[in-house]
This record gives structure tokens, C-alpha cells and sequence, in this order.
């Protein structure tokens, strides 16, 4: 704790003295940030009946959700701008293994990029490609794809329906955006992404597996390698109406043979990382695509996603279709928002057997066959920056097994972003 305090003393240190000498130094250093406070009540009928993970021994709990970001920007003489991003955050990630956020603050996400004619570079830790894709609209919290599933037990509650395929990524990798083609009223924009090791950041290489590297085991937290992601974004007006659509596709390899070790031992790179997920079996490659459309007039916003993520977190032996699809309505006006939103889908989710110790990973026990989640909120600006939140979600979903689980969750909340 020690260490990362000071490292931090010495980030914001530096942060200052770029801002106090902005008017003589080529870069600019911006600090900025949020601090999000929930109380939520909640209940679920599956809600601390597992052996795995779910102890629940109340229906009411506080969250605070922290961000810190340093940007730097940048432009050379010959018109090139250029710049980074360092993000700090307690919100969950990918090495939480979808089960909630953590208590302490780490380096979610931190690239450099650039930017001219050519379009744009980012190399490092971020999302990627699918930072332009159009997903529904929503306020507050998010509604059905929201805070919401922070107050709910991974072992019972599908998490992986809200998260998508890449809903935890800030992996490291190369992206490139080309330059916004079209006219006044309409323009295209591509990106494309390569990620060695999804779901692998910061230092973690796949050099470092085993007991004696970065934390032990810390690389095996990726199941799929060389994953590509593709995105196309349209931006466009009609009469008064703004549109905004997408189209993508992300791709990625998995399975054993990839020479991992644990102790001198070989191992499959899947099924030792990803054991909650796939126990006893390899995660299959994979395709994933989906689109998704906004239209905005007059304060309202309508929006829709569809997502079929093919064989993503399936294993050996689990062939059924994956789909999400969602909805989404929301209505701004002077410092009030206020939305409706839903979300549905079917596919697998294995560590539902897992927590429930159902003593299988790949039959239909862990396909959920039917998922559905609706959700109402708003939001309230006092002033800039400061804003209250009210989101309310109910969900029902039900295996193939006949675990059959539904619940909702109350969330209220202060939040500052500065």
C-alpha cells in the first residue's frame, strides 16, 4: 500500500507541475476523475444458496466507485497531436473473474496515442475498437447495463449477459481508427484492434507464466490469444434527427498447446486460467458479431444491440446458440434524465455449476435458456459535475437444469465527476 501511495504522490506531483508550466511546456497534463456513492437493497431467490462464493447475510449495502485519470496531450510541428491516458480505478476488471469490484485501486487502463490525417494510434491498455460501437441508450446507473449487477452473487446471477464478450477488457493492444470519411451529414469511421492476450494488461506476458512470475499465475487469467476486433461506426442526420449505428466483430483463439507450465508442469493455457468458467474442459475459439442503432430528436433518444457471440466462454461439448439483444428510451430535459431499457439473451454461463456445485462443466446445466432484465432510472445535475442517480432493475432468468433465479435491485446514488 505503501508503494502505490507513493506512486501516486509522485503521479499527482507531476500532474501539478505539468499544469502549473502548461504555458512553456509542449504538453498539457490534465487530472480529472469521479467519485460514485451507491446504496443499494436488493434481492434474489438463488441469492446465498451456493457453496462457492454466495453468503449473502443481508439485502442492503453501500459501493463507492473511484476513477482517477491523468491525460496528456500533445501536437508536434508538423501538426501531428499526440498524447497518453493513465487510469486508476477500483471498479472491477477481468482478473475480478466477473465477480464484483475490489477494495483496492489498480491500473485499469493506460495507453499513448496519435493522431494526424492518417487517423489515429493507440497502443497500450484500453478497451480498443469497440470504444465507437452504438450500444441503447441509457441514464444514471445504467439500467440493465449497469452498477446494478455489482449487488448481485456471480454464482447464481448471470453476470455475463450485461458484460458481453468484452465488458472487462482493457487489454493491451494495438489499435487504429482511420479518419472520419463522408460529408457534413454523414461520415464512416473503421477500427481495428489486436489483442495477443485478451484480457491480459500492464506488465503480464506470456513469458511470465508460472509460480515464479508476475504474481504466480497472474498471465493465466487470458483464455483466448490473438483476438482481433473490428468496428464499423456511422454518424449521420436526417432532417433534425441525429443517427448513430454500428457494426462489429471480434474473433479469438483459445483451447490448449500453448505451452503454459505451472511448476515445470504443462498446462492448457483455457482450462488453468479460466477454471470457474470452464472446469474440466477447454474454452472454444470463437466469433462473435452484432450491430447497434441510435436515433436522437428533440431531447429523446432510442436505441437498440444485438450481439451473437457464437462459442465465446463455451468449452468442448457446449454447442448451443448465444445471443443478447437489448432496448433501450431515454429522455433528457434541462438537468433531469429519465430511461427505460431491457435486456435478453440465452447462452452458457459456467460458473453458475460451479458455484452450485452441480458436479458437471459442460452439459446443459449451464446454459441459460432464458434471460430477461428491465430496468426504469433518472438523473438529477445539481451542478456541473455533481449529479444524483435512481435506477431500479428486475431480472428472471432460468436453466436448463431448472435453476430458475429472479430478483431485482434498488440502487441510489451521489456522484462527482471532476
Amino acid at each position: 500500500m505503501r508503494k502505490f501511495l507513493l506512486a501516486t504522490t509522485a503521479l499527482v506531483g507531476i500532474a501539478a507541475a505539468g499544469s502549473a508550466h502548461a504555458a512553456t511546456s509542449p504538453l498539457t497534463v490534465n487530472v480529472g476523475g469521479s467519485v460514485d456513492f451507491l446504496a443499494g437493497n436488493y434481492a434474489a431467490s438463488n441469492q446465498g444458496q451456493t457453496t462457492f462464493i454466495g453468503r449473502q447475510s443481508t439485502n442492503r449495502d453501500f459501493e463507492s466507485i473511484y476513477n482517477l485519470n491523468f491525460s496528456i496531450l500533445g501536437k508536434a510541428n508538423n501538426g501531428v497531436e499526440y498524447g497518453g491516458l493513465v487510469n486508476l480505478t477500483n471498479g472491477a476488471d477481468a482478473q475480478n473473474l466477473f465477480e464484483g469490484n475490489s477494495t483496492t485501486p489498480f491500473l485499469n487502463a493506460g495507453y499513448v496515442w496519435m493522431s494526424g490525417a492518417f487517423g489515429k494510434v493507440m497502443l497500450g491498455d484500453s478497451h480498443g475498437a469497440t470504444d465507437i460501437a452504438v450500444n441503447a441508450p441509457t441514464v444514471g446507473e445504467g439500467q440493465v447495463t449497469g452498477r446494478f449487477i455489482d449487488f448481485l452473487d456471480t454464482t447464481t446471477f448471470a453476470k455475463n449477459f450485461v458484460l458481453g464478450v468484452d465488458g472487462l477488457d482493457h487489454s493491451t493492444n494495438v489499435t487504429y481508427y482511420t479518419p472520419k470519411v463522408g460529408n457534413e451529414n454523414n461520415k464512416v469511421q473503421l477500427g481495428v484492434s489486436y489483442i495477443p492476450q485478451f484480457y491480459n494488461s500492464g506488465a503480464s506476458v506470456v513469458s511470465y507464466n508460472g509460480t515464479n512470475g508476475l504474481s504466480g499465475t497472474n498471465n493465466l487469467i487470458s483464455a483466448y490469444h490473438d483476438v482481433v476486433k473490428g468496428v464499423l461506426n456511422y454518424q449521420g442526420n436526417m432532417d433534425k434527427v441525429a443517427l448513430g449505428a454500428s457494426a462489429q466483430i471480434i474473433s479469438g483463439s483459445g483451447g490448449s498447446g500453448s505451452g503454459v507450465t505451472i511448476g515445470g508442469t504443462p498446462v492448457s493455457n483455457a482450462a488453468s486460467a479460466w477454471t470457474a468458467f470452464a472446469p474440466n474442459g477447454n474454452v472454444q475459439s470463437f466469433t462473435s458479431w452484432g450491430v447497434g442503432a441510435q436515433a436522437a430528436l428533440d431531447g429523446f433518444t432510442v436505441g437498440a444491440t444485438y450481439l451473437d457471440q457464437g462459442r465465446y466462454n463455451a468449452v468442448v461439448g457446449q454447442d448451443q446458440s448465444q445471443h443478447q439483444y437489448s432496448a433501450g428510451l431515454k429522455y433528457e430535459f434541462n438537468k433531469v434524465g429519465v430511461g427505460v431499457s431491457y435486456l435478453g439473451g440465452e447462452g452458457y454461463s459456467n460458473i453458475l455449476s460451479t458455484g452450485n456445485a452441480a458436479g458437471t462443466s459442460v452439459s446443459s446445466a449451464n446454459y441459460v435458456k432464458d434471460f430477461n432484465s428491465y430496468g426504469a432510472g433518472g438523473s438529477y445535475t445539481w451542478a456541473p459535475g455533481l449529479t444524483s442517480n435512481l435506477d431500479g432493475v428486475y431480472f428472471d432468468q432460468k436453466t436448463d437444469s431448472g435453476a430458475d433465479n429472479e430478483g431485482y435491485v434498488l440502487l441510489v446514488s451521489q456522484k462527482l465527476a471532476f
